[in-house]
């Protein structure tokens, strides 16, 4: 489940250590949401519109600086964690497989149509936790 938030942070990280104008694109698998500041459920209460903020922020600032495309599995329920309600947010740049086995172009963070993940898996409990694993263009992932 860290696999694709790792990589993304990796891909914040990388340029800061790559020659000026090299460039490169990060895919990853199952995203889930990922931010740099602490969710508000565990910030004091003076300090919840920062959170938030700087949660929108590190997607903002991934969206500028990355090219970035997170692929989404069906009704895979990880994508969706942590909760928006706790001030996560997706950077741009999602794509999401439905039952179909068609791929949807999802513009913009956090899409809620019900081609891409935050309107066909609104709720954890609608999600089905086999579908993090594949198949991706009929590759399955797994350990």
């Amino acid at each position: 489940m860290t696999g694709g938030a790792i990589s993304l942070l990796d891909s914040v990280y990388l340029p800061l250590h790559l020659p000026a104008g090299t460039s490169f694109k990060t895919i990853t698998y199952g995203l889930p949401r990922v931010s740099l500041a602490l969710p508000p459920a565990f910030a004091q209460p003076d300090l919840l519109t920062h959170i938030q903020v700087g949660n929108k922020a590190f997607a903002n600032y991934v969206d500028g600086k990355l090219h970035l495309t997170h692929i989404n599995n069906k009704e895979d329920p990880i994508p969706i964690c942590p909760g928006m309600s706790l001030g996560f947010v997706h950077p741009a740049g999602e794509v999401h497989i439905e039952d179909s086995g068609e791929w949807a172009a999802c513009p913009g963070q956090d899409n809620p149509s019900t081609q891409c993940t935050v309107g066909d898996v609104p709720y954890i409990w609608d999600g089905n936790e086999s579908d993090h694993g594949g198949p991706y263009n009929g590759i399955e992932m797994g350990c």
